[in-house]
């Protein structure tokens, strides 16, 4: 996808080639090492030249230091040229690029094409990235629809159980009703039968005081025929006795 060897750094650098050609030509030359030693005598005297900064964030970059190269393109941003700025953008796009930062890479290529519109490779790689995004993205968005499906889903059972629990809860009070309801009507019926038998029993137990008083009342009868009985035998008795005396 990227020329990032280039990077667009030399042509940055041929703007001030007039006092630094010695970092050019190493650069050139794929001396990077030497390049950023001389850039490095340049900040000793100088520790504001935003070019110095940006050719040993360049030499840098070369040699993968990828941190200390981001630190350098940074600090050339103080420069009042907008071309090298554009450029400095530019660069920090593919240094995040390469750190998998897409959103961060996308804005760079996109201040890079504010400051300079003519940059195609900023464009190309800005388009790049965006067309390389757009599909993880809508991954990612495919991938919350499927969670958000799953979180519903999870949600629709979860009420199911709690209704069905409901209803379990609510049939068991129903025969918890139906149980006392049956207890009542048994209780009312033991009274009720209770009840009954009192009823049933008392005239019974009217007429056994009736036949009680009966039975006294011929008993009282007998004894009193035999007391009437007892008396006639002794008058009898004394009958006889005064006849056999004469």
């Amino acid at each position: 996808m990227f020329n990032l060897r280039t990077l667009v750094t030399l042509e940055a650098l041929i703007t001030f080639a007039t006092c630094q050609d010695m970092g050019i030509l190493n650069y050139q030359n794929q001396n990077y090492e030497a390049a950023e030693k001389y850039y490095n005598s340049i900040l000793s005297t100088d520790s504001d030249n935003p070019e110095a900064h940006f050719g040993k964030g360049s030499s840098l970059f070369m040699q993968d230091d990828l941190k200390n190269a981001e630190i350098k393109f940074n600090e050339s941003l103080a420069s009042s040229e907008t071309l090298l700025k554009s450029k400095a953008f530019y660069n920090l796009g593919n240094i995040s690029y390469k750190n998998k930062k897409l959103n961060d890479a996308l804005q760079f290529y996109k201040k890079a094409l504010e400051l300079n519109p003519d940059d195609d490779e900023a464009r190309y790689n800005y388009e790049f990235i965006k067309y390389q995004k757009d599909p993880e993205e809508k991954k990612d968005e495919e991938k919350k629809d499927e969670e958000k499906k799953d979180e519903e889903k999870k949600d629709e059972e979860k009420k199911d159980e709690e209704k069905k629990d409901e209803e379990k809860k609510d049939d068991e009070k129903k025969d918890e009703e139906k149980k006392d309801e049956e207890k009542k009507d048994d209780e009312k019926k033991d009274e009720e039968k209770d009840e009954n038998s009192q009823s049933q029993q008392k005239p019974l137990d009217e007429k056994k005081s009736q036949d009680l008083k009966k039975a006294e009342s011929i008993l009282d009868a007998l004894k009193n025929d035999e007391k009437v009985m007892q008396k006639q035998q002794l008058q009898r008795f004394k009958t006889k006795k005064l006849l056999k005396d004469w």
